[in-house]
């Protein structure tokens, strides 16, 4: 290829073919091989690690990784809490469950005193009523730190907890039945030391409703039955030293009335529904609906007990 003359690219031409020559010249003559072997000669020699050290590290991390997701993914051993609870237990005794909440089991497990660890609650049977043992271990046993003597009572209706005392804690809820089937809510505080009651009262029915404040005591809605499926409620809390009446509005509107318009949609015809919704409107403040809610029930024809109470209701308006 003939390159044009006055670009400058001929010299550059002589310039490659120059450093070709030279370089093909160089690395054939027999001084150039020479040279070269000599230098391979004297290069230190490297030894290579076998094959055996080299996997052992491999080895190790692979065990050490294997060692951790066994860890991870592994199941830790299960507890026999009834194994626990029976060495705590009279001879003969047996365990009872409360009713509600409808999951709880004989044996609850509960961080009462926020440690982080869950304490054992179970209750059994004995000679003289109920009793409650309150189970914690420590970095080595379980021990007894409460036990709840409740005679006169065969059966638990209810079993929760709530910050009752104020003091941070969960404090023990037992609502028992007794011989009689009169239903009584107890309220305890618990310390290693033991129990501490710190109130009692009767009710039906009850729902714990839990503060939206960390500083503020949890409050109870007892529920008494006047007469069948008519209640009267009441909303109390404990204030450090007695048992005081909280304005119930709130707790009406938001929780009961929702309740008895959801039965009256199931059955319209439903005289006590529409006497408990009237009654509620009325405690709530909404005299409107209550004259509504008493109007329509007396259109269905009450029995005379009912007609009376709604007629006593109609005068309250």
């Amino acid at each position: 290829m003939q390159l044009p003359k006055g670009s400058g690219l001929e010299v550059l031409d002589r310039m490659v073919r120059r450093s070709i020559r030279y370089y093909s010249d160089l690395f054939s003559t027999d001084r150039f091989r020479q040279s070269m072997v000599s230098a391979l000669k004297n290069l230190p020699t490297i030894e290579l690690p076998s094959l055996a050290n080299l996997r052992r590290p491999v080895d190790s991390l692979v065990k050490t990784l294997n060692d951790a997701v066994a860890q991870m993914t592994s199941r830790p051993a299960k507890i026999d809490y009834h194994n626990i609870v029976s060495s705590f237990l009279p001879p003969g005794a047996s365990l009872i469950k409360p009713q509600y909440p409808e999951n709880a089991g004989d044996i609850r497990l509960i961080d009462l005193d926020g440690d982080g660890r869950s304490e054992l609650v179970t209750s059994y049977i004995s000679s003289d009523g109920i009793r409650t043992l309150v189970l914690k271990k420590d970095e080595v046993q379980w021990y007894k730190m409460a036990e709840i003597n409740s005679p006169g009572f065969s059966s638990i209706h209810y079993c929760g907890y709530a910050d009752i005392s104020g003091e941070g804690r969960k404090d023990i809820l037992l609502g028992l039945i007794s011989d009689q089937q009169s239903r009584k809510l107890f309220a305890y505080s618990l310390s290693d030391g033991g129990s501490r009651k710190i109130f009692s009262k009767g009710y039906d029915k009850l729902e714990v409703l839990r503060s939206s404040s960390r500083t503020s005591r949890d409050a109870v809605a007892l529920w008494h039955e006047q007469s069948p499926g008519i209640y009267d409620i009441e909303l109390i809390r404990w204030n450090g030293i007695d048992l005081e009446q909280l304005d119930r509005t709130r707790y009406l509107t938001a929780k009961v009335l929702p309740l008895y318009i959801r039965k009256l949609r199931q059955d319209p015809s439903d005289i006590v529904s529409w006497y408990n919704l009237a009654d509620t409107f009325i405690a709530a403040g909404d005299r409107v609906n209550a004259a509504r809610a008493v109007k329509y029930a007396l259109e269905l024809s009450p029995d005379p007990m009912m007609r009376d109470r709604l007629m006593e209701l109609r005068q309250k308006l």
